[in-house]
């Protein structure tokens, strides 16, 4: 039989969770259709898509999120992170972070991939217009079915047109319809570099080490 004190422990744990959901219900709220759907194409990484589809509501992904221990009361950062991207600053404080605070934890707690945002960025800078010109030059190799800019290039990577180390197809597009975005895809690809540079570093920094300590253990 519990203690009194466990009783007690275990009521409080239990107040913080309502508590925790009772904001996450607010978050939910303040969301529109619109939002819902960058959470959606978002999350794509960590929520399969047949998932994304059955998801009308941000408390519906909330829930994906929580079953697999990506979002949590003590550590709430990665749907900061989403709230960031999508332009939802203000709600973060249901979630007692700053904006300033998330851009700094950016650089070493990221989840959505550099990859990811590229395209969530792209999706926003398209235009209904522009994506009427995608979709003509593309005619021949896309479904006849009515598409939304992130519908669109969510085809192209399930497809593998597209990946985090092939934007060709995707500079070639901006090239020609929106060049404005061709700086979104030149940045892309130095921060793709830096990071494929820093791999490399550590790799050969581990091979070196390797080398020097097998000698000695051999001594």
């Amino acid at each position: 039989m519990a203690s009194p004190s466990q009783s007690l422990n275990s009521t409080l744990d239990d107040n913080r969770q309502v508590n925790f959901r009772e904001k996450l219900l607010i978050i939910d709220l303040s969301l529109g259709d619109r939002d819902v759907e960058c959470l959606k194409f978002l999350c794509r990484d960590y929520i399969t898509l047949r998932k994304l589809e059955k998801c009308s509501r941000a408390l519906d992904i909330f829930e994906y999120l929580l079953q697999q221990e990506l979002l949590s009361e003590g550590d709430p950062f990665f749907l900061a992170e989403l709230l960031y991207t999508i332009e939802q600053k203000i709600l973060l404080q249901h979630l007692d972070y700053t904006r300033e605070q998330v851009e700094c934890q950016l650089q070493t707690r990221r989840r959505v991939s550099h990859f990811r945002n590229l395209l969530y960025e792209l999706s926003e800078g398209i235009s209904s217009e522009n994506l009427k010109s995608m979709i003509f030059l593309l005619k021949e190799s896309l479904p006849n079915v009515q598409m939304t800019s992130r519908s669109f290039l969510t085809y192209l990577e399930k497809q593998a047109k597209i990946d985090e180390d092939n934007v060709t197809l995707l500079e070639n597009l901006c090239q020609k319809i929106v060049p404005n975005l061709m700086e979104k895809l030149d940045k892309y690809k130095r921060e793709r570099n830096e990071i494929k540079n820093q791999r490399l570093q550590a790799a050969f920094t581990l091979c070196k080490k390797a080398v020097f300590i097998a000698p000695q253990e051999k001594q």
